[in-house]
């Protein structure tokens, strides 16, 4: 098995990476059988135009124009990818554009930092914008919040791009990627 980018098909990829560098997309797994082509959905519809072949999430390619969710049993995640997902050691943060979400100890991520006591209970702030803007704004913590190895000053908020990392006191570190929904694909 190879893996390919799904918007340059002809480079192949050793099977240890994951993300196609140039082009900021999840590499698509490649077995030794032809490939699946999108046809439009019954009605004349199209997908969007990340969810046509493969999940967004891992990679898993999918048979049937019609599917909306990922056939891999421990994925199961809808073909259309989150306009945020900050990937953490021990969990994953997804928003659609509009959300926001407090991390933390507390909250509906508390198991993600479970792990971290100097993670504080009211951590730090991701939100995304109507727009697919994605943030960070930090909240009063002893511990600190940091943007690529950067400390970043209470209550001022700063852009997210693809590759950042967020940091959450001393070990919670997430990988940021952005998912364009209006083009397809990481950005």
């Amino acid at each position: 098995m190879s893996k390919k980018c799904p918007v340059d098909p002809d480079e192949v990829f050793d099977d240890a990476e994951t993300l196609c560098r140039v082009h900021v997309r999840p590499l698509v797994v490649v077995a030794d059988e032809p490939p699946v082509v999108a046809v439009p959905a019954e009605g004349g519809e199209q997908r969007e135009p990340w969810s046509i072949d493969v999940c967004w999430h891992c990679g898993t390619p999918s048979p049937h124009p019609d599917n909306r969710a990922c056939l891999r049993p421990d994925c199961r995640r809808s073909l259309t990818p989150p306009a945020l997902h900050v990937r953490f050691r021990d969990g994953e943060v997804e928003l659609d554009p509009g959300e926001r979400v407090e991390l933390g100890r507390h909250g509906p991520h508390g198991r993600t930092f479970r792990d971290f006591p100097n993670v504080s209970r009211r951590h730090a702030v991701l939100g995304v914008d109507a727009d697919g803007r994605a943030w960070v704004e930090p909240l009063r913590t002893p511990n600190g919040t940091f943007l690529n190895g950067t400390e970043l000053p209470e209550s001022v908020g700063r852009t997210l791009l693809s590759g950042d990392t967020v940091r959450l006191a001393r070990h919670a570190e997430g990988t940021v990627t952005l998912y364009d929904r209006t083009s397809g694909g990481a950005r």
